[in-house]
């Protein structure tokens, strides 16, 4: 899960119109074979989280969902027409003083959802690219949904005015006047409370919902959109690189540095057993950067590359290995405003 929702540009901004315009022209493609011709100087990460339309969203997060099939077939496209695909074993080398070729990408896709291995693996073959898939291991074969888009169900299907909370603090939501707030804080209570006993959480979100989740029901979600352990197994086989995303998808910083070592280790020894070899890189959940004792938990974990959603490009003599900046895709970074954000990187 990204950092924060999406907040979408309109289509009719002036940073739109102006990437429309330069693509009209044919400017776009010829700056981008243009910087396909000069070496790297610095490495861009995008990360995905679903690929999928808006109606097999559903009930679910839809902030979570950059594009669908077809976006994300045009987008590596691009990329493979101007840059080059890279691997965690090419960033590693590259934070080691080694080369990349011209325009490196790196695709990531967080969280694990079926979209994966359903809708992107299958674009990824055809291309001929390469991409990383960052997994919480809690959920896979778990029947759990993912804790954001069980936010988003609860709230779809309350018929109440408003929410009135008691844990983790006092609190009245109103739904009617607010409805995207009621959800956007929600889920900063998830992400920044300290300690939050999550269990007691949605006990505590259900009575003031008045919307329960049956347990089959909750099964069936989480099959129909969250990756078995065969599906992550099948990502390796075809080629693609699968890393930690933690092991229950909490905030690292919400935690004790004995829990957030608990939780990562966990996470690095059930992938390194499924994929029969040693994991050591991560995607920290939601994305926020790590200092002071996390960096010495990411270590103790056994991890020696890590990722953020800080937005930035990694750039050779200027990056923490276990702090790498990535780029959050979005809707809004679709057709020229994509080609637009590959001609301006660094």
């Amino acid at each position: 899960m990204r950092l924060d929702p999406v907040r979408s540009t309109s289509p009719s901004s002036k940073r739109a119109r102006f990437a429309r315009a330069l693509d009209t022209l044919g400017i776009l493609d010829r700056l981008l074979s243009l910087r396909a011709r000069l070496a790297a100087r610095a490495l861009m990460v995008l990360t995905y989280h679903r690929i999928a339309d808006a109606a097999s969203v559903g009930e679910l997060d839809g902030d979570v969902r950059e594009t669908d099939a077809r976006g994300l077939a045009e987008q590596v496209t691009l990329v493979k027409a101007h840059g080059a695909f890279v691997s965690l074993s090419d960033v590693r080398r590259f934070l080691r003083g080694g080369p990349l070729p011209p325009n490196p990408v790196m695709l990531a896709f967080d969280d694990g959802y079926r979209d994966c291995h359903d809708v992107a693996l299958p674009i990824l073959k055809r291309a001929g690219a390469t991409a990383t898939f960052f997994v919480p291991t809690a959920y896979p074969d778990a029947g759990r949904m993912f804790w954001w888009d069980r936010i988003a169900l609860l709230l779809r299907r309350c018929r109440r005015a408003a929410l009135v909370i008691h844990y983790p603090r006092p609190i009245v939501l109103d739904l009617r006047r607010d409805p995207g707030g009621v959800k956007r804080h929600l889920l900063s209570l998830v992400k920044r409370t300290p300690g939050l006993d999550l269990v007691r959480f949605f006990d505590e979100l259900a009575r003031a919902s008045g919307v329960t989740l049956d347990p089959a029901e909750e099964r069936s979600i989480a099959a129909r959109t969250i990756m078995g352990f065969r599906e992550v197994r099948a990502l390796a086989d075809a080629g693609m690189s699968v890393a930690s995303h933690s092991h229950e998808h909490r905030v690292i910083a919400t935690m004790t540095p004995e829990e957030a070592l608990s939780d990562l280790g966990r996470s690095r020894r059930v992938l390194s057993d499924v994929l029969d070899e040693d994991v050591r890189s991560v995607a920290y959940p939601v994305g926020h950067q790590i200092d002071g004792p996390f960096l010495r938990v990411a270590k103790d974990a056994g991890f020696d590359l890590g990722f953020t959603n800080a937005t930035g490009f990694c750039v050779k003599g200027h990056v923490d290995a276990l702090n790498v900046p990535r780029i959050a895709m979005g809707q809004e970074l679709e057709g020229a405003m994509f080609k637009l954000m590959l001609v301006a990187r660094p």
